[in-house]
């Protein structure tokens, strides 16, 4: 389930691993989407979960997958990345512990695999 908040400002954290998804994880065309000024993004809802999934928009129907990596902590841990949008828009950037309640924690640019 997904949780309305506050809205807030994106990232530059967020603002690099969405653009790095754009730029090395493509899993369809995404040049509609490089257009957009990300860091104008605003996170308006997060996962109840406790992961550090960010939502862009509230409605995410007929949202399709722009990018899929995967991440490995120093630690070990690993998570997985998906983006979606649609419409020229990214709409959400998923983060899911490949370890339920492991990690909880975005991935720097380093951590991050394509596929």
């Amino acid at each position: 389930m997904k949780r309305t908040i506050e809205p807030r400002p994106v990232t530059p954290e967020e603002v690099a691993i969405v653009r790095w998804l754009l730029d090395n994880a493509p899993v369809c065309d995404v040049a509609a989407y490089r257009d957009q000024k990300l860091e104008e993004l605003r996170v308006v809802e997060i996962c109840d979960c406790g992961c550090v999934s960010a939502f862009f928009e509230s409605d995410n129907r007929g949202v399709k997958m722009l990018a899929d990596a995967t991440a490995e902590y120093p630690d070990g841990q690993r998570a997985g990345l998906v983006l979606f949008g649609k419409d020229g828009r990214v709409t959400w950037l998923e983060v899911h512990d490949w370890e339920p309640g492991s990690s909880r924690r975005m991935p720097a640019i380093e951590n991050l695999s394509a596929g």
